[in-house]
């Protein structure tokens, strides 16, 4: 008791200023109960502080929560008294729970002092832990004041926590355990994610993929295992979350981008997101450039504070433009706002630090992670619908391509049928039309033989009559000129037709006598025959004709009959009367022709039966057949074998000319 007693006395001018702090359940937290001293150029001693503590200079903390200075550049001391439970002195851990810390000396009433940080290697801490940890001895009847320096080029945050072992290893396995669950749901996410990328080349999964990593990373730093994990490859100490949680706001920034179309659906806004994604890219750029990390995170914790209501526009207006995915966005950027808004207003020494304000970053993140995650879920679900709406969509598009086809198929098939029998048509058009150019140049030629011969003939004689001084007599010279002139007038009808069709419809009828025009056709020396032409009865009529054309039909009689009569026999004209027309009847003394016969010989190159074979096509009566069918007449043949035939030739009369 004596001694107790005398501790006291001694520790009188602190314990009036600071009250003793013993341990309670395990766990005590020393946030409350502890004063703290400014040191603005960091180069107070030990004795200094003591002699400052005496005088009064420190502060009590009459905040909520643990010890936040913000991001100060001074170096603050803090005081604390602690006694312990028993009698006997007992171990203990202070713990520090905040990582950033760069520099933390423990004095201890002995006059040890303890130095960790944040950039100590792991092996040289005082205490195997990702916080500062530091042993200290209690007994009950000795309260011990302590003396703990900090200083931090980022946040200096000093959450103070006096534990039991026995406690502490629980609360740490507890704590390990949660944060193994954090990093073990991120990396299923970034291995699923990455996955989906390989499979479906979808450049958001990429980009969730990178948010993640560097989220994760940053979390990594910020829960204090960088020490432990990348003390092996002497991390360089000025990249840390800074650095880290900038980078993960480009890929977050682009993923939603990407994820939103914004270059499309909100232009205006994507210029504002693609100068966060800049500004991002220059804050994680500072360890570069030499800048201090308070700079750092004073830079990227106004950032965040600008990114996340950013964000969350943009979100918002796609959501409400009909992009349904949107949803799971605005919720993950919800959330995240709220975690990096918490965070900055802790790091400015504006919210409590507490349990839930330090681990906010943490909870929020993981919650974005798998945020973003339904959101991507929800894209595949979304464009899995859309898969199948376009596969019905293409269903109903081949069965209605496959009945088009059909129908098409159809149609092509009467078409083809169509053209084919239009091509047909137009092939025997065309072969017809070849027959009939065949057929009325055999026809032509055919005439051509009359006047030809009868040039031959009368030039044979003029020839002659010349070779005994005989003057050509005008009479010969005439017949040479009619039949030159009918040459010419063949000619002319061959060329001015290309069918003998349009030949004879395209008539030049003129009104001549009968017995006038017959006189004249059959003047001897215009035909070729050697039969003598004996002209009967011969009517003065007037009729309406081609003359050209009728006397072709004229000829062609008289040349038929000369084939086939006897050499020597006349040759008969007359004319035959009939109640509207009148007849030019020729007759000839030949064999005669069979009944059976008589009725096909005007047919084209039909010769009749049993009479003897004649040169020539068999087109001279067909073309008579044709003049006179052209005249609206026609031509009949009166027959028997044995003696002989008459082929007349009837022309219709005028209306005031028919007879009665």
């Amino acid at each position: 008791m004596k001694r107790i007693l005398m501790v006291l006395i001694a520790l009188l001018p602190t314990l009036a200023t600071a009250a003793v702090i013993a341990p309670d359940d395990g766990r005590t937290r020393l946030d409350s109960q502890v004063a703290f001293l400014e040191d603005p150029t960091g180069g107070k001693t030990i004795g200094e502080v003591r002699a400052a503590d005496a005088a009064g200079a420190f502060v009590s903390n009459d905040g909520i929560g643990g010890l936040n200075f913000g991001l100060s550049a001074s170096v603050y001391w803090l005081r604390f008294t602690l006694v312990g439970n028993t009698p006997e002195p007992a171990p203990y851990l202070i713990e520090v729970g905040f990582y950033g810390l760069t520099d933390l000396r423990l004095f201890y009433p002995d006059g040890t002092v303890v130095e960790t940080g944040q950039y100590q290697p792991a092996a040289n801490r005082p205490w195997p832990h990702r916080h500062p940890v530091f042993p200290i001895q209690l007994a009950s009847d000795a309260p011990q004041t302590y003396y703990l320096r900090v200083a931090s080029v980022g946040s200096l945050t000093t959450p103070l926590t006096l534990w039991e072992p026995a406690a502490f290893s629980y609360a740490t396995q507890t704590d390990y355990l949660w944060t193994a669950a954090y990093y073990g749901v991120a990396g299923a996410l970034l291995l699923f994610n990455f996955f989906l990328f390989l499979s479906l080349r979808d450049r958001n999964y990429l980009l969730y993929c990178g948010f993640l990593l560097f989220a994760a990373s940053g979390m990594w730093f910020m829960n204090g295992f960088g020490a432990y994990s990348l003390a092996l490859v002497d991390w360089p100490r000025s990249i840390g979350t800074n650095t880290l949680f900038s980078i993960a706001g480009v890929f977050a920034v682009e993923f939603l981008r990407q994820f939103l179309d914004t270059r499309r659906s909100v232009p205006r806004a994507d210029w504002l997101l693609r100068g966060l994604m800049v500004a991002f890219t220059v804050v994680a750029a500072f360890p570069l450039l030499g800048l201090p990390v308070r700079i750092g995170v004073i830079s990227l914790s106004a950032l965040a504070v600008l990114a996340g209501p950013s964000m969350l526009a943009v979100t918002v207006i796609c959501w409400l433009a009909g992009y349904r995915s949107a949803r799971f966005l605005l919720a993950a950027w919800a959330v995240l706002l709220l975690a990096v808004g918490i965070q900055a207003a802790r790091n400015f020494a504006l919210v409590p630090t507490n349990a839930v304000t330090l681990n906010l970053m943490q909870i929020g993140s993981l919650l974005d992670m798998l945020l973003l995650s339904f959101a991507l879920a929800d894209r595949i679900q979304a464009e899995r619908r859309a898969r199948e709406q376009a596969q019905d969509i293409a269903l109903e598009a081949e069965a209605e391509l496959v009945q088009g086809l059909r129908d098409s198929e159809r149609q092509l098939e009467r078409k083809v049928q169509d053209r084919t029998e239009a091509l047909e048509s137009a092939l025997n058009r065309e072969r017809e039309t070849l027959n009939q150019y065949i057929e009325f140049g055999a026809l032509i030629a055919h005439e051509f033989r009359n006047p030809l011969a009868i040039i031959s003939n009368q030039t044979e004689l003029a020839r002659l009559e010349q070779q005994r001084d005989h003057v050509l007599s005008d009479e010969r010279l005439q017949a040479i000129d009619r039949a030159a002139e009918r040459l010419r007038g063949l000619f002319d009808e061959w060329l001015k037709s290309d069918r003998l069709h349009d030949r004879l419809d395209a008539m030049e009828r003129q009104t001549i006598n009968l017995d006038d025009w017959l006189a004249r056709v059959l003047h001897s020396s215009d035909l070729r025959v050697t039969h003598s032409i004996v002209i009967e009865s011969i009517d003065a009529v007037p009729v309406v004709v081609d003359e050209a054309l009728l006397t072709t039909a004229l000829h062609n009689l008289i040349d038929n009959a000369a084939k086939y009569s006897p050499a020597g026999a006349p040759i008969r004209v007359r004319t035959r009367r009939a109640v509207d027309c009148i007849g030019i009847a020729v007759s000839d003394e030949g064999a005669g022709i069979d009944e059976a016969e008589q009725a096909a010989i005007f047919r084209k190159h039909h010769q009749a039966a049993g009479r003897p074979r004649k040169q020539g096509l068999g087109l001279g009566l067909y073309l008579v057949a044709e003049v006179m069918r052209a005249h609206g007449g026609s031509v009949t043949v009166d027959s028997s074998p044995g003696r002989g035939s008459v082929f007349t030739l009837w022309i219709p009369l005028p209306s005031s000319q028919s007879l009665p």
